[in-house]
Protein backbone atom coordinates (compact mmCIF):
# COMPACT_ATOMS: atom_id res chain seq x y z
CA UNK A 1 0.00 0.00 0.00
CA UNK A 2 1.49 3.40 -0.96
CA UNK A 3 2.17 6.00 1.72
CA UNK A 4 3.63 9.45 2.13
CA UNK A 5 6.72 9.99 4.27
CA UNK A 6 9.66 7.92 5.40
CA UNK A 7 9.31 4.19 5.07
CA UNK A 8 9.09 2.48 8.49
CA UNK A 9 12.00 0.08 9.00
CA UNK A 10 10.58 -2.13 11.71
CA UNK A 11 6.83 -1.71 11.55
CA UNK A 12 4.72 0.08 14.10
CA UNK A 13 5.35 -0.51 17.79
CA UNK A 14 2.55 -1.56 20.11
CA UNK A 15 1.29 0.90 22.68
CA UNK A 16 2.25 -0.05 26.24
CA UNK A 17 -0.46 0.49 28.85
CA UNK A 18 0.16 0.90 32.59
CA UNK A 19 -2.83 0.37 34.91
CA UNK A 20 -2.39 2.31 38.13
CA UNK A 21 -4.31 2.12 41.40
CA UNK A 22 -5.08 5.43 43.14
CA UNK A 23 -5.79 5.60 46.88
CA UNK A 24 -6.78 9.21 47.33
CA UNK A 25 -3.44 10.30 48.88
CA UNK A 26 -0.59 9.14 46.66
CA UNK A 27 0.62 11.49 43.95
CA UNK A 28 3.72 9.60 42.69
CA UNK A 29 3.36 6.41 40.63
CA UNK A 30 5.89 4.10 38.96
CA UNK A 31 5.70 3.51 35.22
CA UNK A 32 6.91 0.43 33.37
CA UNK A 33 9.08 2.41 30.94
CA UNK A 34 11.41 5.40 30.97
CA UNK A 35 9.71 8.58 29.79
CA UNK A 36 11.58 11.57 28.32
CA UNK A 37 8.85 14.19 28.86
CA UNK A 38 5.19 14.54 29.79
CA UNK A 39 4.05 14.66 26.14
CA UNK A 40 5.32 11.11 25.50
CA UNK A 41 2.47 9.57 27.51
CA UNK A 42 -1.32 9.92 27.67
CA UNK A 43 -2.69 9.86 31.21
CA UNK A 44 -6.35 8.98 31.74
CA UNK A 45 -8.21 9.51 35.00
CA UNK A 46 -11.82 8.31 35.07
CA UNK A 47 -11.38 7.81 31.31
CA UNK A 48 -10.70 11.55 30.91
CA UNK A 49 -7.35 12.44 29.39
CA UNK A 50 -5.24 14.74 31.57
CA UNK A 51 -3.29 17.74 30.33
CA UNK A 52 0.51 17.20 30.28
CA UNK A 53 2.66 19.33 32.61
CA UNK A 54 -0.45 20.86 34.24
CA UNK A 55 -2.09 17.72 35.56
CA UNK A 56 1.11 15.65 35.76
CA UNK A 57 4.87 15.61 35.23
CA UNK A 58 7.30 12.75 34.58
CA UNK A 59 10.92 11.99 35.46
CA UNK A 60 12.30 8.70 34.24
CA UNK A 61 9.81 6.07 35.41
CA UNK A 62 8.10 8.32 37.97
CA UNK A 63 4.73 9.87 37.17
CA UNK A 64 3.75 12.69 39.54
CA UNK A 65 0.16 13.94 39.59
CA UNK A 66 -0.56 17.54 40.60
CA UNK A 67 -3.36 16.21 42.85
CA UNK A 68 -3.83 12.76 44.36
CA UNK A 69 -6.36 10.79 42.24
CA UNK A 70 -9.43 9.68 44.15
CA UNK A 71 -9.63 6.06 45.23
CA UNK A 72 -11.52 3.77 42.86
CA UNK A 73 -11.12 5.90 39.73
CA UNK A 74 -10.10 4.18 36.52
CA UNK A 75 -6.45 5.32 36.18
CA UNK A 76 -4.14 4.28 33.35
CA UNK A 77 -1.26 5.52 31.20
CA UNK A 78 -0.57 4.92 27.49
CA UNK A 79 3.04 5.17 26.33
CA UNK A 80 2.35 6.81 23.00
CA UNK A 81 5.94 7.88 22.23
CA UNK A 82 6.80 4.25 21.47
CA UNK A 83 4.60 4.34 18.36
CA UNK A 84 6.65 7.12 16.75
CA UNK A 85 10.10 7.13 15.21
CA UNK A 86 11.87 9.16 17.86
CA UNK A 87 14.73 8.94 20.30
CA UNK A 88 13.82 8.92 23.97
CA UNK A 89 16.42 10.78 26.03
CA UNK A 90 16.64 9.37 29.55
CA UNK A 91 16.14 11.84 32.35
CA UNK A 92 19.13 12.86 34.45
CA UNK A 93 20.28 10.31 37.05
CA UNK A 94 17.97 7.59 35.72
CA UNK A 95 20.43 5.12 34.10
CA UNK A 96 21.18 2.32 36.54
CA UNK A 97 24.19 0.00 36.59
CA UNK A 98 22.05 -2.84 35.26
CA UNK A 99 21.27 -0.82 32.12
CA UNK A 100 24.94 -0.55 31.12
CA UNK A 101 26.32 -3.45 29.11
CA UNK A 102 29.24 -5.29 30.73
CA UNK A 103 32.65 -4.01 29.55
CA UNK A 104 30.92 -1.16 27.69
CA UNK A 105 32.85 1.61 29.48
CA UNK A 106 36.22 1.78 27.73
CA UNK A 107 39.35 3.80 28.40
CA UNK A 108 38.38 6.18 25.60
CA UNK A 109 35.25 7.16 27.56
CA UNK A 110 37.17 8.04 30.75
CA UNK A 111 38.51 11.59 30.83
CA UNK A 112 42.26 11.95 31.42
CA UNK A 113 43.34 12.31 35.07
CA UNK A 114 39.87 11.40 36.35
CA UNK A 115 40.65 8.14 38.18
CA UNK A 116 41.62 9.53 41.58
CA UNK A 117 42.62 7.90 44.86
CA UNK A 118 38.98 8.21 45.97
CA UNK A 119 38.10 5.49 43.44
CA UNK A 120 40.80 3.09 44.68
CA UNK A 121 40.31 0.69 47.60
CA UNK A 122 42.26 1.28 50.79
CA UNK A 123 43.93 -2.11 50.24
CA UNK A 124 44.99 -2.86 46.68
CA UNK A 125 45.66 -6.55 45.98
CA UNK A 126 48.28 -6.89 43.21
CA UNK A 127 49.18 -10.50 43.98
CA UNK A 128 48.00 -11.71 40.56
CA UNK A 129 49.27 -8.67 38.66
CA UNK A 130 52.60 -7.48 37.33
CA UNK A 131 53.58 -4.03 38.54
CA UNK A 132 56.00 -2.17 36.26
CA UNK A 133 57.80 0.79 37.84
CA UNK A 134 59.75 3.34 35.76
CA UNK A 135 63.50 3.01 36.20
CA UNK A 136 64.29 6.71 36.58
CA UNK A 137 61.58 8.73 38.28
CA UNK A 138 61.21 6.63 41.43
CA UNK A 139 64.85 5.98 42.29
CA UNK A 140 65.58 6.84 45.93
CA UNK A 141 67.29 10.18 46.59
CA UNK A 142 70.71 10.08 48.22
CA UNK A 143 73.83 12.17 48.57
CA UNK A 144 77.43 11.34 49.53
CA UNK A 145 79.83 14.23 50.24
CA UNK A 146 83.50 13.86 51.17
CA UNK A 147 86.60 15.84 52.15
CA UNK A 148 89.42 15.52 49.63
CA UNK A 149 92.33 16.99 51.58
CA UNK A 150 93.48 17.66 55.14
CA UNK A 151 91.57 20.54 56.76
CA UNK A 152 93.17 22.43 59.63
CA UNK A 153 90.75 23.86 62.20
CA UNK A 154 91.37 26.60 64.72
CA UNK A 155 92.04 24.70 67.94
CA UNK A 156 88.97 24.18 70.15
CA UNK A 157 86.71 26.16 67.76
CA UNK A 158 83.52 24.87 66.14
CA UNK A 159 84.12 25.08 62.39
CA UNK A 160 82.24 23.92 59.30
CA UNK A 161 83.89 20.86 57.74
CA UNK A 162 84.74 21.68 54.13
CA UNK A 163 83.13 18.66 52.46
CA UNK A 164 84.27 19.83 49.05
CA UNK A 165 83.41 16.84 46.89
CA UNK A 166 80.16 15.23 45.78
CA UNK A 167 81.13 11.60 45.50
CA UNK A 168 77.75 9.99 44.73
CA UNK A 169 74.24 11.39 44.35
CA UNK A 170 70.83 10.79 42.86
CA UNK A 171 68.37 13.67 42.52
CA UNK A 172 70.38 15.87 44.92
CA UNK A 173 73.34 18.26 44.67
CA UNK A 174 75.99 19.10 47.26
CA UNK A 175 77.07 22.75 47.02
CA UNK A 176 80.87 22.50 47.13
CA UNK A 177 81.25 26.30 47.35
CA UNK A 178 79.20 26.53 50.58
CA UNK A 179 79.76 22.91 51.66
CA UNK A 180 76.06 22.19 52.15
CA UNK A 181 72.87 20.94 50.50
CA UNK A 182 69.81 23.18 50.19
CA UNK A 183 66.53 21.27 49.93
CA UNK A 184 63.98 22.03 47.22
CA UNK A 185 60.35 21.02 46.74
CA UNK A 186 61.73 17.95 44.95
CA UNK A 187 64.29 16.90 47.58
CA UNK A 188 62.32 17.86 50.73
CA UNK A 189 61.40 14.95 52.99
CA UNK A 190 62.61 12.74 55.83
CA UNK A 191 66.22 11.58 55.65
CA UNK A 192 68.54 9.20 57.42
CA UNK A 193 71.74 11.21 57.81
CA UNK A 194 75.02 9.61 58.86
CA UNK A 195 78.53 11.01 59.13
CA UNK A 196 82.07 10.03 59.99
CA UNK A 197 84.89 12.23 61.26
CA UNK A 198 88.60 11.42 61.12
CA UNK A 199 90.56 13.64 63.53
CA UNK A 200 94.34 13.96 63.47
CA UNK A 201 96.98 15.45 65.78
CA UNK A 202 100.57 15.64 64.60
CA UNK A 203 101.69 15.88 68.26
CA UNK A 204 99.64 12.91 69.54
CA UNK A 205 97.60 15.18 71.79
CA UNK A 206 93.97 14.77 70.72
CA UNK A 207 91.87 15.77 73.70
CA UNK A 208 88.28 16.39 72.67
CA UNK A 209 86.22 16.08 69.50
CA UNK A 210 82.72 17.49 69.00
CA UNK A 211 80.66 17.09 65.83
CA UNK A 212 77.37 18.63 64.79
CA UNK A 213 74.90 18.20 61.95
CA UNK A 214 73.19 21.55 61.46
CA UNK A 215 69.96 22.58 59.76
CA UNK A 216 69.72 26.27 58.87
CA UNK A 217 72.76 26.85 61.12
CA UNK A 218 71.05 25.27 64.14
CA UNK A 219 72.34 22.08 65.72
CA UNK A 220 70.15 18.99 65.20
CA UNK A 221 72.74 16.35 66.12
CA UNK A 222 75.52 16.68 68.70
CA UNK A 223 78.26 14.16 69.44
CA UNK A 224 81.10 14.30 71.97
CA UNK A 225 83.64 11.72 70.86
CA UNK A 226 86.55 12.18 73.28
CA UNK A 227 86.92 14.09 76.53
CA UNK A 228 89.74 14.97 78.86
CA UNK A 229 89.85 16.25 82.41
CA UNK A 230 87.74 15.30 85.36
CA UNK A 231 84.50 16.67 83.92
CA UNK A 232 84.35 14.46 80.85
CA UNK A 233 86.50 11.47 81.71
CA UNK A 234 90.08 10.68 80.87
CA UNK A 235 91.44 9.99 77.41
CA UNK A 236 92.91 6.47 77.30
CA UNK A 237 96.42 7.52 76.28
CA UNK A 238 97.78 10.17 73.94
CA UNK A 239 96.08 9.85 70.54
CA UNK A 240 97.24 10.82 67.06
CA UNK A 241 94.27 9.53 65.04
CA UNK A 242 90.62 9.13 65.94
CA UNK A 243 87.52 8.19 63.94
CA UNK A 244 84.00 8.80 65.18
CA UNK A 245 80.53 8.64 63.63
CA UNK A 246 76.91 9.52 64.28
CA UNK A 247 73.50 9.40 62.65
CA UNK A 248 70.06 10.99 62.81
CA UNK A 249 66.63 10.79 61.14
CA UNK A 250 65.25 14.25 60.41
CA UNK A 251 62.69 15.97 58.18
CA UNK A 252 63.69 18.86 55.92
CA UNK A 253 61.35 21.29 54.15
CA UNK A 254 61.98 23.17 50.92
CA UNK A 255 64.47 25.98 51.60
CA UNK A 256 66.19 24.22 54.54
CA UNK A 257 69.91 23.53 54.25
CA UNK A 258 72.21 21.07 55.97
CA UNK A 259 75.95 21.13 56.72
CA UNK A 260 78.49 19.40 59.00
CA UNK A 261 80.58 21.03 61.76
CA UNK A 262 83.43 19.87 64.00
CA UNK A 263 85.46 21.10 66.97
CA UNK A 264 88.82 19.49 67.74
CA UNK A 265 90.90 20.21 70.80
CA UNK A 266 94.61 19.37 70.94
CA UNK A 267 97.17 20.20 73.60
CA UNK A 268 99.70 21.39 71.02
CA UNK A 269 100.11 21.59 67.27
CA UNK A 270 97.24 21.68 64.79
CA UNK A 271 93.69 20.40 65.11
CA UNK A 272 93.19 18.63 61.78
CA UNK A 273 90.39 16.78 59.99
CA UNK A 274 91.68 13.97 57.79
CA UNK A 275 90.33 13.50 54.28
CA UNK A 276 87.89 10.89 53.01
CA UNK A 277 90.43 8.07 52.73
CA UNK A 278 90.72 8.14 56.53
CA UNK A 279 86.97 8.40 57.10
CA UNK A 280 85.50 11.92 56.82
CA UNK A 281 82.22 11.89 54.92
CA UNK A 282 78.49 12.66 55.07
CA UNK A 283 75.72 10.44 53.61
CA UNK A 284 72.00 11.27 53.32
CA UNK A 285 69.27 8.85 52.18
CA UNK A 286 65.64 9.93 51.80
CA UNK A 287 63.33 7.47 53.54
CA UNK A 288 60.03 9.33 53.12
CA UNK A 289 58.82 12.28 51.06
Amino acid sequence: MPFIGKSPTAGFASIVKDDLTPNGSTTAFTLSKQVANANDIAVFLGNVRQEPTDAYTVSGTTLTMSEAPASGLNFYVLHIAGTLESSVIPADNTISTAKIQSNAVTTAKIADNNVTSAKLPSTLDLSSKTLTIPNVSVKPMFLHATLTSLQTLTNDTLTKVALNNQAHANGMTWDTSNNRHTFTATTAGTYHVSFSIAAFSSTNTLSEIVTQIRKNNSNINYNLHLASGSGGGTVPGALRHFSGSGEIVHTFASGDYIDFWAQIQVNSGNADVHENQYGTWLIMNRIND
